[in-house]
Formats: structure tokens, C-alpha cells, sequence
């Protein structure tokens, strides 16, 4: 997977195949596609869809002039995050990511939620917000595609390394931690 960060458009600092796979989802409306994230798309599509973006560095999914199953694109933002070398939370802050479990305060969970995230590095501070905004889109959706905060949660916080519960904060009170 290519992880050098890709420059597509000003101001936006993201992987170029995590930027192409949210614009292609938002474009095809998939938050309302039921079972997005759940239901697996082509291997063989993923596949494809993984080497272009490795030997061509990026490959602009909504002007490909072809069509591509939304279910093949959401695949290959999964298998993006799944194959990291290391947690978006970063080896020096996860475990203090893990250790918001125990605070049962929401409020203060809430802060040191918000504080922890706008410790990490820019990149990775980057595509984890940018991830979060999209699965927050898709939640809102969950009468249409069944994807509510638990199950976007049990796909996504074991990908991520991130405790169910604190991936369920971030989507639940995304403006209070990433804004």
C-alpha cells in the first residue's frame, strides 16, 4: 500500500488512497448502501485497486471511468488501515489511549480524549480525523445502511487498535475531540 503521503489537493495532507477511497464513497453515496464496511467487496478488485495505487502513487477512483463497487473500495480503505506498520494512536500514546477506559467521567474522558489526539503526530492526526468525519457520515445513516456506532465500531477499533469504547467517543463526540 502506497503510505507516502500524497499532496491531491491543497491544503490536504492524507495517503493518497485514503483520500481517493473517502471522495469515491462520498461521491457514490455510500453511507446509505446497506452493510458498507460489514459486507466484503471483491478480493480480486481489492487487489487490483491496491497495486495501482502502489505502482501509480495515486489513481483518481471517481475519473477512472470505470465503475467500482463501493463495497471493493471500502475493502481497500479497511485493508489501508489493517496493513499500517504501526497504530495511528503511535507507539508513545497508545497506551495512554487504552488507559482512557478506566476515567468514568465522560466529560473529563472527553478532554483527555481531545488532548491524546491533538498529541499525535500531524500525519497520522490527519487520517485519523479525516476517517472519523467519514464514519460519522455513515453512522448518520444507520437507518439505511445498518451501520450503527457498535458496528462500524466492532469493524473499525480492532483495525485501528483503538478500545471500542473510545472509538465509539470519537465518533459520538467528534466536534468536541477533533475540533
Amino acid at each position: 500500500m502506497a503510505i507516502a503521503v500524497s499532496r491531491i489537493k491543497e491544503g490536504v495532507e492524507l495517503p493518497a488512497v485514503v483520500y481517493r477511497c473517502i471522495e469515491y464513497l462520498d461521491a457514490q453515496n455510500a453511507s446509505n448502501e446497506e452493510g458498507i464496511y460489514r459486507l466484503s467487496g471483491s478480493s480480486a478488485t481489492i487487489r487490483a485497486l491496491k497495486d495501482r495505487f502502489n505502482n501509480d502513487g495515486d489513481y483518481d477512483l471517481i475519473h477512472s471511468g470505470e465503475y467500482i463497487d463501493v463495497h471493493a473500495v471500502a475493502g481497500l480503505l479497511k485493508l489501508f488501515f489493517r496493513e499500517l506498520p504501526g497504530s495511528i494512536l503511535t507507539e508513545q500514546y497508545h497506551p495512554y489511549f487504552m488507559a482512557l477506559q478506566e476515567v468514568t467521567n465522560v466529560d473529563k474522558r472527553i478532554s483527555e480524549l481531545r488532548l491524546l489526539v491533538n498529541m499525535l503526530p500531524l500525519a497520522n492526526y490527519t487520517v485519523l480525523r479525516a476517517l472519523i468525519a467519514h464514519l460519522v457520515s455513515v453512522v448518520s445513516n444507520a437507518d439505511r445502511n445498518k451501520m450503527t456506532v457498535r458496528n462500524i465500531g466492532i469493524v473499525f477499533a480492532p483495525t485501528l487498535g483503538i478500545p471500542a469504547g473510545v472509538f465509539s467517543l470519537m465518533l459520538l463526540e467528534f466536534g468536541a475531540v477533533f475540533d
